[in-house]
């Protein structure tokens, strides 16, 4: 059995100023490094094999930072980069409504519809990131032993595999809720390949003032 622990990187500038990030390397914020003591000291004792994470640097930070207690090898993976939101980049949550309504309307109310322009659609991201996982466990899984690993990903890429991975279909991603930054959602893989989710989005570490969810815009509460 393979455990994995799938944690959402630290809060990036993006996340606090009201940008569209995706894939905009974007630096982590003041907040962010607070939260990283909080989500590595939280997860000092459990016992990591291995740490993969996004090629971003917001979420190769959150797997060193991780890291730090465990001094195991960090791979990055590009399987788990966040979605490519194409010519959104960099744009304010404000002012998507006016330049791509439809799109940003698809991304607030039915996100399984959405496409990014010169982008990814959220189908493409849930095929990604499921089949880099899936990919991890068949390289870490040792039938008979127990074994767990981390991972360093992104809100929507997180959301669309926990859509797959709780055998859901994309027409019901919407009760996936987005994790907070550092927050930990933990996953099952038995020998089989077959998954169990049992936690997802835990932020508990978190003190006041740490949180970011749903603070900066209608963007926050969607990815």
């Amino acid at each position: 059995m393979v455990t994995i622990y799938l944690v959402r990187h630290c809060a990036a500038q993006g996340n606090v100023d009201g940008t569209y990030q995706g894939r905009i390397d974007s630096d982590i914020t003041e907040i962010g490094k607070k939260q990283l003591e909080l989500v590595a000291a939280r997860l000092r004792n459990v016992p990591f094999a291995a740490i993969y994470s996004s090629p971003l640097k917001r979420a190769r930070a959150t797997a060193d930072a991780i890291n730090q207690y465990h001094h195991v090898p960090v791979t990055e993976d590009a399987s788990l980069i966040e979605i490519d939101v194409g010519e959104m980049e960099g744009m304010k949550w404000e002012d998507l409504p006016k330049r791509f309504p439809k799109e940003a309307d698809a991304w607030k109310n039915h996100l399984q519809d959405f496409v990014a322009p010169q982008g990814e659609s959220i189908m493409q991201v849930t095929e990604r990131m499921w089949n880099g996982v899936q990919a991890i466990f068949q390289k870490e899984n040792e039938p008979g032993t127990d074994k767990t690993v981390c991972i360093a990903t992104h809100g929507c890429a997180l959301r669309c595999f926990l859509c797959r991975a709780k055998g859901l279909p994309l027409s019901r991603i919407s009760e996936i809720p987005l994790s907070d930054n550092t927050g930990i959602s933990e996953v099952r893989f038995a020998d089989d390949g077959s998954c169990t989710v049992v936690r997802m989005g835990d932020a508990a570490h978190l003190g006041d003032g740490l949180s970011v969810l749903g603070s900066f815009g209608w963007g926050k509460q969607k990815a």
